[in-house]
């Protein structure tokens, strides 16, 4: 730097410490300018203002008007009907009442009425259970037709027509096979009796043929010829049974491989089945030839093929009577049906 440049830098260094004069309206033009430059950098931020017009403050209140006076108008005209509402709510409470007192009186009514009506029931219900039983087990109470199967298809012990009913409850209440058997030996007698009062009011022509036989062989048994007395009841029940089934019989009876089933029974009423399924029994097959073991309850088979005491006794011979006389006291209905429809 040479000494002239030093010498100016000094000069202008000592102007600016003596200050500048300046006239008052040099100063406020100086001032505006500066102002101004100011506004310019600053940043330009305007908030909106919002004036409602003085028209929307006098449609606001007319509105308001409106909705009010719509309102009065609203409740003018809708009182009538909350006042039918609540004429209804009262009339509908003491509507509800009265018809629970009327249903109350017409439930009576019904109960009164049911029990007339089932009270009329009775001999209707007394005509089915005739229809489903014969006379000597309609007197039982609460007889389920499963208590009548396990007597006579189960253990081959006749119900149909006999014995008495007294004996027949017996013989269903009784506990097991076992039981039933006592009974047929403890009751013998009045069994014997009620048999011979079965076939001596057998009247029709069909049956009149083998009712000697059956009274012939209750005279056996009455008078202690057990043996004879099973002999003739299994030769009349064979008779009876081919006579009324014929060749068809063999579709209610076992066969000899045991592989014949019980669904012929199926088409039989129930009065039929309490008639015919102690045959079911009566002829399960015996052989002597196979080997076969003697029975100890009644066999048809066992009667005609062999002579034992383990099938000849009281019991058997009651059974096998019992069965006799029960098929001719329902073959004697269905004849006397159909001869008083011819």
């Amino acid at each position: 730097m040479t000494d002239e440049t030093v010498a100016e830098s000094g000069d202008d260094r000592d102007e600016g410490e003596k200050g500048i004069e300046l006239t008052p309206e040099q100063t406020e033009t100086l001032r505006s300018s500066i102002a101004s430059i100011q506004r310019s950098l600053a940043p330009q931020i305007k908030l909106p203002t919002f004036t409602l017009p003085e028209s929307a403050f006098k449609n606001v209140i007319a509105i308001s008007g409106i909705v009010e006076a719509q309102q009065a108008l609203m409740a003018d005209a809708i009182r009538p009907i909350l006042d039918a509402q609540a004429a209804w709510r009262n009339q509908i409470s003491g509507g509800i009442a009265e018809s629970l007192a009327s249903a109350s009186k017409i439930t009576s009514m019904l109960a009164e009425q049911q029990s007339a009506w089932l009270r009329s029931l009775g001999p209707t219900i007394a005509a089915m259970r005739a229809a489903f039983y014969p006379p000597n087990l309609r007197a039982i109470q609460g007889l389920k037709f499963a208590e009548v199967n396990t007597v006579v298809m189960v253990d081959g012990i006749p119900l149909y027509g006999l014995p008495r009913t007294a004996t027949a409850d017996a013989l269903i209440r009784a506990d097991g096979a076992s039981e039933r058997r006592r009974i047929l030996g403890r009751r013998w007698r009045t069994i014997s009796a009620d048999c011979r009062t079965v076939v001596m009011g057998c009247e029709s022509q069909a049956v009149a043929p083998y009712v000697p036989f059956a009274v012939a062989a209750l005279e056996a048994l009455d008078e202690g010829h057990t043996a004879a007395a099973q002999a003739l009841a299994g030769s009349l029940v064979d008779a009876i049974l081919n006579a009324y089934f014929g060749k068809d019989r063999y579709k209610y009876t076992p066969d000899r491989n045991g592989k014949r089933t019980k669904d012929a029974y199926d088409e039989f009423s129930i009065r039929q089945f309490t008639a015919f399924a102690p045959m079911w029994q009566a002829y399960q097959q015996f052989f002597v030839t196979d080997g076969d073991k003697v029975p100890t309850t009644f066999s048809r088979n066992a009667t005609a093929h062999t002579v034992s005491p383990r099938q000849f006794n009281r019991r058997n011979a009651v059974q096998g009577l019992m069965l006799a006389c029960s098929l001719l006291y329902r073959l004697d209905e269905e004849a006397a049906s159909v001869e008083a429809d011819a």
